[in-house]
């Protein structure tokens, strides 16, 4: 179960750890330990980026079965990246890795592509097998690779 958004929230998408619900602080303080990152805010940032680029790849019904164990606003993340009719997308690993590196404001693929595997890695922990199992199906192999 999730917990719902900060009420009254004038921007509930900015990456300020102070407004943003338990459930993503505990996802995104994962993510930080993991990677590294120095403050909660870049955890965010990278975050949203990548769960952005996941939900351009993967069908609308697929998204909308994954918002229910995420995180309300990384719900809100991949909801708006698909046409409720959508399938899913090929999209390449350089491609994945690229388009999230420019929020997260790095130029060093390797970098950014292991952050982005992080990512993926505990996105892969906090969905059920279920979940995971389609959406390695509908991900390319080089792309699916990251989040195994």
């Amino acid at each position: 179960m999730t917990t719902p958004p900060v009420q009254n929230d004038p921007n509930p998408n900015d990456p300020n750890p102070g407004r943003s619900s338990a459930t993503l602080a505990a996802f995104s303080g994962q993510v930080q330990r993991r990677v590294g990152l120095e403050t909660p805010s870049e955890a965010e940032i990278l975050t949203r980026a990548t769960l952005n680029e996941l939900g351009k790849a993967i069908s609308s019904g697929l998204a909308e079965d994954l918002t229910v164990s995420l995180p309300p606003e990384l719900s809100a993340e991949l909801r708006a990246q698909r046409h409720s009719d959508d399938q899913a997308r090929a999209v390449s690993r350089a491609a994945f890795v690229d388009a999230v590196s420019g929020p997260v404001h790095s130029v060093d693929a390797e970098k950014v592509e292991h952050q982005v595997e992080q990512v993926l890695r505990l996105l892969g922990e906090w969905l059920p097998d279920d979940q995971v199992d389609r959406t390695l199906d509908q991900l390319p192999k080089e792309l699916a690779a990251l989040m195994r």
